[in-house]
């Protein structure tokens, strides 16, 4: 007799995107098992017109499918892994890790008469191109995220940063229609819903584009991007075994180290916060970055560990940063002001920057 699951997802292309590729891959591992799709709108879908650090919800975009789950009404979720708060719901764990997509970002900017951009060339580490050659002065960038807008700043503080809210077409859509000159996206995101191309062009409802990959380096990633995560239910073991060849042991390794960072930090959409971890040899090598609003002070970091202890490394490096003035960021932050009081950070610029 056919086993029936029922995965919970978000509504939006890119969550149904990702939800079914889990659910094509489970089929093909397991031709006796069905998945049934039910959507379940969280409240960072409904919630459209708000900055998203101004919700002030760590779980904005999984708390209705956590709550599914543990009423046993899904049998799992997929969630983007930087989506999830640091630590889980009791009863439920991260069942499977499937291998990590490109976790970088991307510029994106119109595409105008011959311009193109090579989205596959390496650049540099510490290039500041393409900020400096691709944005005019006072250029208009779009995002919603800190993390992003903390590093925009401290690499061209000259840009104007502006929120921007929907999905990837809908900032697409307001990116063709003159309302910014540029935003950064994920590459994952884009590449998932086929609109990232082998050349590095977009294309979005008839609209062109171009996108430039930013170097880790330059742009340090949010927690876990490009990461999908398989939430289930912890005595579900009927489900976990289905989920366990979908792991990725090197994904899972990076996902838990720099979740572990962000869990020592206690951060949340309302913090700058970014980690990368990548494998180094026999080594896990994580880079880490707390930051204040205005990028003005930015503590980085990096250590490498087992692949073996990967939350040990994480809640190390986050440690060390604490112990190197995140701690004064992070404490900045908490009372609800935008920077440091000038007297710490210029204490604090010598050895962050």
């Amino acid at each position: 007799m056919a086993r029936r699951l029922t995965l919970g997802t978000r509504g939006s292309k890119l969550a149904l995107a990702q939800s079914e590729m889990v659910a094509a891959r489970l089929t093909a591992l397991h031709p006796d098992l069905e998945v049934e799709l039910r959507v379940i709108t969280t409240r960072g879908d409904r919630v459209l017109d708000v900055a998203l650090s101004a919700v002030g919800d760590k779980g904005l975009f999984v708390k209705e499918l956590e709550h599914a789950l543990l009423a046993n009404e899904v049998d799992l979720c997929v969630h983007s892994c930087k989506d999830l708060p640091s630590l889980l719901p009791d009863g439920l764990v991260l069942g499977a890790f499937p291998e990590r997509a490109d976790p970088r970002d991307v510029l994106v900017l119109p595409a105008r008469g011959d311009q193109r951009a090579d989205s596959r060339a390496e650049a540099r580490a510490g290039e500041r191109a393409p900020f400096e050659g691709a944005l005019a002065q006072g250029a208009i960038v779009g995002t919603s995220s800190l993390r992003r807008a903390c590093q925009l700043r401290a690499l061209r503080p000259d840009l104007t940063l502006r929120d921007v809210r929907g999905n990837v077409d809908t900032r697409l859509r307001k990116l063709a229609e003159g309302q910014y000159d540029a935003l950064v996206l994920a590459a994952a995101g884009l590449e998932r819903l086929g609109l990232l191309r082998a050349d590095g062009s977009v294309v979005s409802d008839g609209a062109a584009f171009v996108a430039h990959l930013l170097p880790a380096e330059q742009m340090l990633p949010a927690v876990a991007q490009g990461t999908l995560a398989i939430e289930c239910r912890a005595g579900d073991a009927a489900t976990r075994a289905l989920l366990a060849p979908l792991d990725h042991g090197p994904t899972r390794a990076a996902a838990l180290a720099e979740r572990a960072f962000l869990r020592r930090l206690e951060g949340g959409c309302q913090v700058p916060i970014a980690a990368h971890a990548s494998a180094e040899g026999a080594s896990l090598l994580l880079r880490g970055l707390v930051g204040s609003l205005d990028g003005a002070t930015v503590v980085r970091g990096e250590l490498a560990g087992s692949p073996g202890e990967p939350e040990t490394l994480g809640t190390a490096l986050a440690d060390e940063l604490l112990t190197r003035g995140a701690g004064a960021i992070l404490a900045v932050l908490a009372t609800g002001h935008q920077a440091l009081p000038e007297s710490s950070a210029e204490n604090l610029r010598a050895s962050t920057r």
